[in-house]
């Protein structure tokens, strides 16, 4: 089949619906709504529709937002449907990161029960059940009461050979950050793999989309956790994903080797990504000196919002390029999970009974 034959149908419909989602005022109308119920009712009419009925039925904020997940499965699902064969494949990698998200929310809830001895039985209602991509027994993760029982919910899925290099002591000592890193690094393995699979123009995009992708999180990490959380260079290369220019240059610079790491990551950073050099710079390394540890602090969240927003180009971009690519479902998806998060922030903020300057300010409006 055509390139035109793979993409024109599925292409069509994409750019109508993000025509309709960028056109939308559905934001600002739900931040203006006096009331949390008035909220919700500004979500009639919109992709959103679902939430809206069961927030309705339940009265149960978490569940309606329980109800956009299964809707962003749903969404991979019926994409896929339109797609060449390979194409549905490279978006079966990217719903499984919809499936490790939800499975770090089973696993942080099993740990709060085990390790920490906190109540979650409240909790547990709100952790998708399906099968997303793999089958995973989701009630097993929540309801174990030893590491190996936990860990035997994964028994037959990738998941199980990182599951195998921890243990309950670990854990406990060094808390779930290390497991959740391994299982990043796992997802971002299997996207490197499924990069490969692309053909010609597809590839192409999604390489230098996801490349950027890699190395605007390298990028925060680096800085967070060197200055901010003071890791050792054992440490950061174990959250550093080895995929993108960051990585290859940081390893080519020996950076986390050296006595001052962010200084070298300012000096990789300013032929790629000079907007943010000057903030990095500014990050300075002392850890018991409250003042500067909140200066770095505004720092990152600078380089944050830089990132947010470069990441955010880097998708729109994909619109103007390819007509007959995987670039514009590429975007769609982007900008979905964009307007997912902003439609759950005010959902929450109305619950909180925030303000309009208030939510406008936390959603950096």
């Amino acid at each position: 089949m055509s390139r035109v034959s793979d993409y024109a149908f599925i292409n069509a419909k994409l750019r109508a619906r993000i025509g309709i989602m960028r056109s939308s005022h559905l934001i600002d109308e739900m931040i203006k709504a006096p009331s949390l119920a008035e909220a919700v009712s500004k979500l009639e009419g919109t992709r959103f529709q679902h939430i809206a009925e069961v927030y309705r039925a339940t009265g149960d904020l978490q569940q309606a937002e329980l109800s956009m997940v299964e809707q962003e499965i749903a969404s991979y699902r019926e994409i896929a449907g339109y797609l060449p064969e390979h194409s549905a494949r490279f978006l079966t990698v990217l719903l499984e990161k919809v499936e490790m998200d939800n499975l770090k929310n089973a696993l942080r809830l099993w740990y709060s029960d085990v390790v920490r001895h906190h109540m979650i039985s409240f909790r547990s209602a709100y952790v998708c059940r399906a099968i997303i991509v793999h089958r995973i027994d989701y009630d097993r993760i929540m309801n174990a009461e030893s590491y190996q029982e936990m860990s035997r919910a994964f028994t037959g899925t990738p998941y199980e050979e990182v599951f195998s290099r921890f243990s309950l002591d670990r854990l406990t000592e060094k808390g779930l950050f290390p497991l959740e890193i391994a299982l990043d690094h796992l997802w971002f393995s299997h996207l490197a793999e499924a990069l490969t699979h692309l053909r010609g123009e597809d590839r192409k995009l999604a390489d230098e989309i996801y490349s950027v992708d890699v190395d605007l999180k390298n990028i925060l990490m680096l800085t967070r956790y060197s200055y901010y959380f003071h890791l050792s260079p054992d440490e950061l290369r174990s959250v550093l994903i080895p995929m993108g220019y960051i990585a290859r240059e940081a390893d080519k610079r020996r950076a986390l080797e050296s006595d001052d790491p962010v200084a070298v990551i300012k000096g990789i950073v300013e032929g790629h990504y000079p907007q943010i050099s000057e903030e990095i710079a500014n990050i300075r390394r002392t850890a018991d000196d409250l003042t500067v540890a909140a200066e770095n602090a505004d720092q990152i969240l600078r380089i944050e919002a830089y990132l947010a927003e470069r990441r955010k180009k880097e998708y729109l971009k994909l619109l103007g390029g390819r007509p007959f690519s995987i670039g514009v479902v590429l975007a769609y998806f982007f900008l979905c999970k964009n307007e997912d998060s902003m439609v759950s922030a005010v959902l929450s903020a109305k619950n909180y009974k925030w303000n309009e300057e208030r939510t406008r300010e936390a959603l950096g409006l």
